[in-house]
């Protein structure tokens, strides 16, 4: 008996593409704060920094999951998961920095 996926891979798209929509609005707000006003708003800069790092996690997920046989969509992909880790290692470092002060 062949396995069955829960979601097709145009499901799948689907939901990638609305993280993507609400993640990326959320990071634009909150870089607008950021900008004009950084002294008051400083605490969000660990925030920008996690969901800039989930969001590049699902999309290399995604690109991993979806394109197992090619290979440039797969190198492609774990090079957006090479950024996740790293923009999770730069959030934790501006957590660290900004939020123990306190």
């Amino acid at each position: 008996m062949a396995y069955k996926h829960k979601y097709s891979p145009r499901k799948i798209g689907t939901i990638v593409d609305s993280v993507h929509i609400v993640i990326g609005v959320a990071v634009t707000i909150m870089a607008v704060f950021a900008i004009f006003e950084p002294v008051k708003y400083m605490f969000l800069f660990p925030v920008i920094f996690a969901f800039a790092a989930v969001l590049s996690g699902v999309t290399g997920w995604y690109s991993l999951v979806t394109y197992q046989r090619r290979s440039g969509k797969k190198a492609a992909g774990i090079i957006y998961l090479i950024v996740a880790v790293l923009l999770t290692v730069l959030t934790i470092i501006s957590a660290v920095s900004i939020w123990g002060h306190n």
